[in-house]
């Protein structure tokens, strides 16, 4: 079973990595300075949703942060961090969350996540979604409970890049995969938007043919009073 854990020497030692102060990276990432203290210090676990705007707003891939085996790494300042030109967006995948967990077929059962995080069955769904506040340690807990990867979730496609600039055909490879699921991601949630929206249409074109066959039947009965009549 992988067993997947925070880097908490790495996170601890940013400043010193980046050779900028914590002040600076706090500002950065949109955060107080004493509350990015309070997280390198550990008094408070980093969530999930500020880890991903932490490596987006320094351009650091979290695969450094999310450890393997305890396989810890401590970067240097020239491969801490991406330059714009080939940096991409980390982002979460909530469409893997939902093929991943529920009660379809091969899916795992929100129960079950429930029990391996410790909680209550109504909270899983939420912090997965991230809905609300999920903190790394309780997330890669789960993974390695459930015998998942994070990275079905977190996507970072500057993951397996060579950032030391040799070619490696394994890196490029991974990289060109964790790219495509990426696009296939962002594919996916374009055609969720576009069902929802095609389902709008539909609606309003079944309202309109209602009110279009109340009104020939409105005057289907007017007709037959008036030829009465006659």
């Amino acid at each position: 079973m992988e067993k997947w854990s925070f880097n908490n020497l790495l996170f601890s030692r940013l400043s010193d990595v980046l050779d900028i102060s914590g002040m600076e990276i706090a500002r950065r990432c949109g955060i107080t300075q004493q509350v990015f203290s309070r997280y390198t210090t550990n008094d408070v676990t980093i969530s999930v949703q500020v880890l991903i705007k932490i490596c987006n707003a320094l351009r650091m891939p979290c695969h450094y942060f999310v450890s393997e085996d305890n396989n810890h790494i401590v970067p240097n300042r020239e491969n801490a961090t991406i330059v714009p030109d080939y940096w991409h967006p980390i982002f979460w995948d909530r469409q893997a969350v939902e093929h991943t967990f529920g009660d379809g077929e091969g899916r795992i059962f929100w129960k079950d996540v429930a029990e391996a995080m410790g909680v209550s069955p109504q909270k899983p769904h939420d912090r997965f979604l991230l809905v609300t506040r999920f903190p790394i340690t309780d997330f890669l807990k789960t993974c390695s409970h459930l015998n998942i990867s994070p990275f079905r979730f977190l996507i970072d496609s500057n993951r397996y890049q060579d950032l030391s600039g040799g070619k490696n055909n394994k890196t490029n490879f991974n990289g060109e995969i964790y790219a495509l699921r990426t696009q296939i991601a962002e594919l996916s949630k374009t055609a969720d938007d576009l069902t929802d929206k095609y389902r709008v249409l539909l609606e309003r074109q079944n309202r309109l043919e209602n009110m279009v066959n109340d009104f020939l039947r409105e005057n289907d009965i007017a007709f037959a009073a008036d030829t009465d009549k006659n």
